[in-house]
Formats: structure tokens, sequence, C-alpha cells
């Protein structure tokens, strides 16, 4: 998952189509033979149509419900300006930059945001 915030310290997340149409950070499953860092960079650009660089590992949650474990990776933007909903990933339905994590975001957003909270990176 990537935690990415522009000059204004607005964090970018991504609105799900599925199941309850959570806000959530960007990012999604590694594919085979992909490394993290890879699957980090395409889900963004997939999701939002950013082009970021990765930049430091910064937390992991593991979600024993799902199978997965989640890991928090702070990135930079590169290029690109937030795709408008749909058009590169029909599973995301809007993108934008928030200072305050909406009441419907998803556990994985909500546990990121409380840490990064904790240490000082949101307000």
């Amino acid at each position: 998952m990537a935690w990415a915030q522009d000059s204004e310290s607005r964090v970018l997340l991504v609105r799900q189509t599925a199941g309850q149409k959570l806000w959530t950070l960007p990012g999604g499953k590694v594919r085979p033979r992909e490394s993290l860092e890879e699957a980090l960079l395409r889900e963004v650009f997939e999701e939002t149509g950013l082009r970021v660089q990765a930049g430091k590992w910064i937390d992991m949650m593991d979600r024993p419900d799902r199978g997965a474990i989640m890991i928090l990776y702070a990135v930079n933007f590169m290029e690109g300006s937030p795709a408008l909903a749909g058009r590169l990933n029909k599973e995301i339905s809007q993108v934008r930059y928030s200072l305050k994590l909406p009441k419907d975001a998803s556990p994985s957003a909500t546990y990121f945001w409380q840490r990064m909270k904790t240490n000082g990176s949101v307000s």
C-alpha cells in the first residue's frame, strides 16, 4: 500500500467499487515473479494514473482473516495527476486527496492512518 502525501499534507485515497465501497490507500496484490516494489508502482498507477517512486518501508499489518500481509511504503510523486475514476481500473470509483480519514475507510487504511497519526505524519 502507498502512503502518498501532496504539498498540503493531504493523503491520496481511492474508493473501491466492490463490497462496501470503502476508501483505502492505493495498493494491491503482488503478481507471481513481481517484487513488492514493482507491485506497488504498478498498483498505484493502475488505480490512480500516477507514476510514483517507492520510498522507505513504513509499517505492516497482518490480515489473517484475508490471508494477507499489508505493507505500507512511502511514495514520492514523479508524474501524472489522479485519473478520472474508472478510466484505468474498474475496481476504483474515485481518487482523491484528504486531510481526514473518511468514516467509510477500510480496516487497513484505518490502521495505517492511526499509526501515521501516532508518529506525527498526519494531524
